[in-house]
């Protein structure tokens, strides 16, 4: 047949493997999973080793049909013809009925025979079937049919046709896989991926892993690397096959000597460096110019060159750089082609970075600068300063970076921001420091809260020079007062002095009274570091002066501070009336209190409880309670039942709600006894909140009627208001979000009608809460804003870092909210600032609770206060791979090595299979409300690799374990704070580490390590007992170290020491032979030298004191 002579036989042999190929079994393991599946696309960047990858099969004993595809085979009758010459190359008893077919249309094509119908995909339909039909025919075992660099085709109609009807019809012996670098678009991909006949492979599984890079240098290239050049390797290249293979060039042509040094060493070109001459990095870029960049359309080429100025890239971002509107279209180009595009989620890309590394190096610096510029104003014009700043520095425009980090510098140190502050203001030439010396200032702030004092007060010198000659009196006046805190916190009073009085002086005449009342607070503390404590009272009266429009606080009623939201002057009002008058040489006697002792008693336990203050608020309302006793007055005890009611609901207890209502119960009761109605609408608030906040909606509407009624009758919004925002609060703990918005809109109105901010602040976080689980996004974006521009200026932090009284049962629920917030912009700041108070700088995604973990005794896991059933986690796997997640914890665990120790035995189908399910069924349990397709708050994964997440809100009794014990080792001076760190760590050891894991090899070193930290750790606090007298208490901790480990030599010393001390030698000396015998028994040894010296002293006449333990 003439047709022969057109075949390109080439195309039809898989490349060889070269000498240095590397045999990867877990990508081979992966690309024989073909023959489960109809259609395998794999789609990988160029460079990632496709075709090699692909043509190792052939020694896998599975026939294997190859076309290489070129540009010019977008013809389909070149297609077809190569197609069924790569059929026939490993079938050649296939009949001949496709070719004859072939050869009759191209004749009739030549001789212009055929109609336009002939011409079209019908003809090309009938060669596909006949084609199905002899594969068919001849196939007898599973084969394999690859179309390799498919995306050259993949654009051409009648490929697109011919492919989806050879897929579709295909014997179920043929396996067809499709590789190229960007994925197909073919009509059938959503019905075979429907019916399970889809496998995708991406470059995420065509990347070199760790231990395939350390195998691909160590065994096939003879150089051998360290673990750190392996790891440094894999992030810089993230597995990239060129680009490992192009720095074993370097390798071994000498130029590269120390793989880490050289990557740590580079700034922005990792591969100049460490290549030294380019040649390997000239060699890699002109690959990607020539097979990448030069193949793009011109607007694509544009585009990737202008956004390689950005570290991410979103639409907006790419449009407001290139000045066009058409950014979100190019980008899904980008991934739809798999240009080494990387995503990020939430509409973020990046460029992988060797490819972002070649982009950047092929755009001119001036337009580099133009770029960073436009990229500098549009974050600027988001409000995403660090990312301006970024872009600033990067167009070296120093000016306009320094008058940025003016305005940045003071929020990034108050947010702890201090090492990116001091990179950033490095950064800066001196020239331009000196035109800000607010930055100077800025460095000798970062520099005194990392305690480098003296560093601290040359930076503040330099700031204030600079404010001088500029003429700046409140720049040098703050520049003073930093100085005076650097000696204020090493305590020397006297340094501190003058510089406050001179900064005090330039400020005058200033109009900024807040600092002019920092400043009098700071000589207020210093007056009392000098022992002058008169004069610092005086200062800081002056300074409530200046910090408040009315000094006259004490005058103001607490009631209406109270009710107006001013909750901390309330309390520093109530604290000081009750500390003058309990220290009052006229204090009330017993049964004689005075009214203001007790109303401020009580009006503080309910400050406390709106503060969250739990112990404060409780042990107030107990003194109201008592003095309402002393006095006979069931009012007075009637709110004091009230007051310990809500001091009970912020409690810890598990009971604590059945309590709290009893006390409310008891206070109804004696305000009916003086018929006192009015009194009830604040036990009715209580209650609605005990039964709400548990589940009882029932009775928690009939308290919110009832308080209602008595409240409206009384004339009282602001009591009904308190009622309904409980019962608002119950509803959304409830799930009844839409009932929830109605009542607590409603209720946000009422507290800013009585102008009551912190109410209004509540009612906010609730309806923030609401909003959040209905998704309605612009309305959440408003009332969050409102919410923390209320905490912001009133200090209402302690609605998300305490349990207030008008807060949610567990703060953790808040969490989602502020993340929210700072994605989407809302006061970032301030949602920064409360998550890093709530011990969260750094989560990323959670579930609204904290995970706690009970390792040590039986395993136990809580989802905030609810505990996981047993029969949730659905599978024992599930619940092995979270304690082996736990177990292996900071470290990340490549899938392969999870299976090897979970399912040793299984085939890798099987495996796959399973610990897809397990970790299903794991995240389930963790996380039963996640969205579908959400990021796990616990479990990450990266590639093929799984771990925990280290900002993850988990709570861990091992870990707990280990910090209080190191927290007794720090305070060796102070032994009853020591041991009562030790003693509080070794009652969370309840058991042995997984104890019902016992038997997993896995579990062996972490429990060995734990018991190991107990037993010293007891032997430490029994040292402490026995040397402050407490013998019986040594004693017993000695038995449960020796029940644990009866070798535990010391332990007996200390047992020994302990009853010789009481006086009861003969005990003391009978431990002494129970340890012999365990020695020798266990170990065939005599005890130790020390041991038996204390024998011979207890024995002999040996004072205690010269006794060696």
């Amino acid at each position: 047949m003439y047709q022969e002579e057109l075949v390109i036989h080439t195309k039809l042999t898989p490349p060889p493997p070269r000498c240095y190929t590397l045999h990867r079994p877990r990508l081979t393991a992966l690309l024989l999973k073909t023959l489960d599946h109809r259609l395998t696309v794999i789609h990988a960047g160029t460079g990632y080793g496709k075709s090699t990858a692909l043509a190792s099969l052939a020694t896998q004993d599975v026939p294997l049909c190859w076309y290489s595809i070129a540009e010019e085979d977008a013809d389909p009758f070149v297609f077809l013809l190569h197609l069924i010459h790569a059929c026939r190359s490993v079938l050649p008893d296939m009949p001949d009925a496709p070719l004859v077919m072939l050869e009759r249309h191209s004749e009739r094509l030549a001789l212009s025979t055929m109609s336009a119908d002939e011409r079209g995909p019908a003809v090309w339909n009938g060669i596909v079937d006949a084609l199905v039909n002899s594969l068919s025919d001849a196939l007898d075992r599973p084969t394999l049919l690859i179309l390799d660099d498919y995306h050259l085709v993949s654009e051409a109609p009648l490929i697109t046709k011919i492919v989806d009807r050879l897929i579709g019809y295909a014997p179920a012996e043929l396996h067809i896989v499709l590789a190229g670098r960007h994925p197909p678009s073919l009509p059938g991909l959503i019905a075979w991926r429907a019916r399970g006949e889809l496998l995708k492979i991406d470059h995420k599984d065509m990347a070199f892993t760790p231990d395939e890079v350390s195998a691909l240098f160590n065994e096939q290239y003879g150089h051998q690397l360290t673990p750190d050049e392996v790891q440094l390797l894999v992030e810089k290249t993230e597995g990239w096959a060129i680009a490992l293979q192009l720095i074993w060039q370097g390798l071994r042509s000498g130029v590269i000597t120390d793989v880490f040094t050289s990557f740590a060493s580079s700034a922005r070109f990792s591969f100049v460096d460490i290549t030294g001459d380019r040649h390997s990095l000239d060699d890699l870029f002109a690959y990607l110019a020539q097979e990448v960049l030069d193949r793009q359309p011109l607007d694509i080429q544009s585009f990737m060159l202008s956004t390689s100025v950005l570290h991410r890239m979103s639409p907006a971002a790419c449009d407001a750089l290139r000045q066009t509107s058409d950014s979100r279209t190019l980008l899904d180009y980008l991934h739809d082609r798999d240009l080494f595009l990387v995503a990020l989620g939430k509409g973020q890309s990046r460029y992988q970075r060797l490819f972002h590394d070649f982009l950047q190096s092929q755009v001119p610096s001036d337009q580099a600068s133009d770029l960073h510029h436009r990229a500098a104003d549009y974050y600027r014009s988001v409000g995403d300063d660090e990312k301006a700043i970024y872009h600033l520095l990067a167009a070296a425009a120093h000016g306009a970076a320094a008058a940025l980090l003016d305005e940045m510098g003071e929020r990034m140190v108050r947010g702890g921001r201090l090492e990116t502050l001091a990179r950033w203001i490095g950064q800066l030439p001196p020239a331009v420091l000196e035109q800000h010396p607010a930055l100077l200032a800025r460095l000798g702030d970062v520099a005194r809260l990392r305690s480098h004092f003296e560093e601290a007060l040359g930076w503040y010198a330099q700031a204030e020079a600079h404010y001088r000659a500029k003429g700046d009196r409140m720049g040098a006046s703050r520049a003073l007062q930093g100085q005076a805190l650097v000696y204020l916190d090493t305590v020397r009073p006297a340094r501190a002095e003058s510089l406050l009085a001179e900064a005090l002086r330039l400020s005058d005449g200033s109009q900024d009274r807040q600092n002019r009342a920092h400043l009098l607070e700071l000589l207020a503390e210093n007056q009392l570091n000098l022992g002058h404590p008169g004069d610092a009272e005086q200062l800081r009266a002056e300074a409530r002066q200046w910090r408040e429009d009315d000094p006259e606080e004490s005058q103001l009623n607490v009631r209406v501070l109270l009710r107006t939201g001013q909750l901390n002057r309330a309390r520093a009002t109530l604290e000081n009336q009750v500390e003058a008058e309990q220290s009052a040489d006229d204090a009330p006697a017993l049964g004689r209190a005075h009214q203001s002792h007790r109303e401020a008693q009580l009006l503080l336990s309910l400050i406390y409880a709106f503060l969250g203050e739990a112990d404060a608020a409780f042990h107030a309302a107990q003194a109201g309670i008592a003095i309402g006793q002393r006095i006979d007055s069931p009012l007075v005890t009637a709110i004091g039942y009230m007051r310990l009611g809500h001091a009970w609901l912020i409690r810890p207890e598990p009971d604590a709600h059945l309590r709290a209502i009893e006390c409310f119960k008891q206070a109804i009761n004696l305000g009916d006894v003086v018929a006192v109605r009015r009194t009830q609408v604040e036990a009715q608030w209580g209650l609605c909140r005990a039964y709400g906040f548990h589940g009882d909606l029932i009775k928690a509407e009939e308290a919110t009627a009832t308080g209602i009624r008595i409240g409206r009758r009384a004339g009282d919004p602001w009591a009904v208001a308190t009622v309904e925002l409980a019962l608002g609060a119950s509803y959304v703990l409830a799930g009844r979000y839409s009932e929830a918005v109605e009542i607590l809109t409603r209720v946000s109105v009422a507290f800013r009608d009585c102008s009551d901010s912190h109410g209004r602040a509540a009612a906010r976080l609730w309806l923030g809460l609401a909003y959040l689980r209905l998704d309605q996004n612009e309305r959440l974006a408003k009332v969050t804003d409102e919410l923390l521009e209320l905490t912001e200026t009133h200090g209402y932090d302690h609605l998300f870092t305490q349990h207030a009284i008008l807060g949610p049962p567990d703060n953790r629920m808040l969490v989602p909210l502020l993340l929210k917030a700072r994605h989407r912009r809302v006061r970032p700041s301030a949602a920064t600032r409360l998550l890093d108070r709530m011990g969260l700088p750094d989560v990323e995604f959670h579930p609204g609770y904290r995970l706690r973990v009970q390792t040590l005794g039986p395993f136990r896991v809580w989802r905030g206060a609810e505990e996981i059933d047993e029969r949730e986690w659905r599978r024992s796997k599930a619940l092995q791979l979270f304690q082996l997640l736990l177990t292996r914890r900071g470290r990340m665990l490549q899938r392969e090595e999870i299976a090897d120790i979970l399912w040793p035995d299984l085939a890798t189908d099987a495996i796959q299979r399973n610990f897809k399910v397990a970790l299903n069924a794991l995240n389930k349990a963790l996380e039963p409300d996640r969205s579908p397709g959400a990021e796990s708050a616990y479990v990450a994964r990266h590639g093929a690799t799984y771990g925990l997440r280290t900002s993850a809100d988990l709570w861990l009794d091992a870990d707990e374990f280990q910090r209080l014990i190191d927290a007794g080792d720090r305070c060796q001076n102070d032994l009853d704070a020591c041991a009562d760190a030790y003693q509080r760590a070794l009652n969370l050891y309840a058991g042995e580490y997984l104890q019902d894991a016992l038997y997993q090899d896995w579990t062996s070193e972490e429990r060995e390590r734990l018991l190991a930290l107990y037993l010293r750790t007891a032997e430490k606090l029994v040292a402490v007992r026995v040397n402050r007298g407490r013998y019986d208490e040594a004693i017993s901790l000695c038995r449960r170290i020796l029940a644990r480990d009866d070798c535990w030599e010391r332990a007996y010393r200390l047992m020994m020491t302990a009853y010789a001390r009481q006086g009861n030698r003969a005990r003391a000396l009978r431990v002494y032979q129970i340890c012999e015998e365990a020695l020798r028994r266990e170990l065939d040894v005599e005890p130790g030298p020390i041991t038996r010296r204390l024998y011979e002293q207890i024995s002999g006449d040996a004072p205690a004191r010269d006794w060696v333990v």
